[in-house]
């Protein structure tokens, strides 16, 4: 092989390695965009470090939903009473039935008992604090919000705080659990299996108690009333942060919004905090490392294929002086290089 081979060899050799760098570009950005497009778009505000969120889904059995088990997770009762686990702060229950007493979880078995084969048993919800709250704020702000939601319609209702203490016990993600009933309490005397019965509207001590409408709309929950909440939460954190002296303020409104061109945060769940201090590993810190990461990435693969850019260039010239001889060197460098020497951008 005489030397103007060697190079387009050479210089084939480099087309090969600029084309899968270039590749692996286009794989990067395409990641990323994909990445964007399937973030979670539930709404998350940003407090002294701490990503909060407000979230609501419906417990039915057609999701194989058990009320009873939700109520003792939450509260740390029965099976879920296990050191190992996020403990509970703080447990309250409100608007219940006579007939439960002070059982809150007598409720919600009779839920799972009685409650129609295609009824919902309850609302689910989830919401952060803020961190640097003592219990108390913790408690006030909570029960704050949740009365807001359930005492209009006297809806029975089961709030757990929950302490988000990472293993070494330093505070790391505090938040409420909360199961809402959607039967209304309207002070008529009946037994638990009649609570749940059909009511009626008519002659309400001979049915069951009244569901309330107000989860109901576009999505389950309704919308108008997910938005509702969302503003009554930012309003409670904010007054609770106003009293404490603190400058943060949430807002419940996205950043796009409020014409913010800005990047939501991303948020990860307790249950990927845990599995990856006991293992190390975590899918989700992973993903969100890696598009950390991505900037950088990107930065390093531009600049090797520049270099190689630059390389190719060197050698397409290489080859055309073995070709055409010494002279083209001379000519390149007076008149710059020529269209077909020049790099590939």
């Amino acid at each position: 092989m005489n030397p103007s081979e060697q190079v387009k060899a050479h210089i084939e050799r480099v087309d090969q390695s600029l084309a899968r760098l270039r590749a692996e570009r286009s794989r990067l950005l395409a990641r990323a965009t994909l990445t964007q497009r399937k973030r979670d778009t539930r709404q998350k505000i940003l407090i002294g470090g701490a990503v909060l969120y407000l979230s609501f889904r419906s417990g039915s059995r057609a999701t194989a939903a058990c009320a009873v088990n939700a109520y003792e997770y939450i509260a740390r009762e029965g099976r879920f009473d296990d050191p190992e686990l996020d403990r509970a702060v703080y447990v309250e229950s409100g608007n219940m039935p006579s007939w439960a007493g002070d059982d809150a979880g007598e409720y919600w078995d009779a839920a799972d008992l009685y409650e129609r084969a295609n009824g919902r048993l309850f609302i689910a919800g989830d919401f952060a604090l803020p961190r640097g709250l003592d219990v108390d704020d913790r408690i006030d702000l909570a029960r704050t919000f949740v009365r807001e939601l359930t005492n209009l319609e006297r809806l029975p209702y089961t709030f757990a705080i929950h302490a988000g203490e990472d293993q070494e016990r330093r505070e790391h993600n505090p938040h409420v659990h909360v199961m809402i009933s959607e039967r209304s309490n309207d002070g008529l005397v009946r037994r638990p299996r009649d609570w749940f019965r059909r009511a009626d509207r008519q002659r309400p001590e001979r049915g069951g108690a009244a569901k309330s409408r107000s989860f109901h709309g576009s999505s389950r929950p309704g919308r108008d009333w997910v938005e509702r909440a969302r503003e009554r939460l930012a309003n409670a954190i904010n007054d609770r942060l106003r009293d404490r002296g603190r400058d943060e303020r949430v807002d419940h409104r996205s950043y796009k919004r409020r014409g913010i061109d800005k990047e939501p945060c991303k948020r990860f769940s307790s249950q990927a905090v845990r599995i990856f201090e006991r293992t190390g590993e975590s899918p989700q810190l992973e993903q969100a490392i890696a598009i950390e990461n991505m900037p950088r990435e990107l930065a390093s693969l531009d600049d090797r294929i520049e270099r190689l850019e630059q390389i190719r260039a060197d050698l397409v010239l290489e080859q055309s002086a073995l070709d055409y001889g010494d002279e083209y060197l001379y000519r390149s460098a007076d008149d710059g290089p020529s269209r077909d020497s020049g790099p590939e951008r």
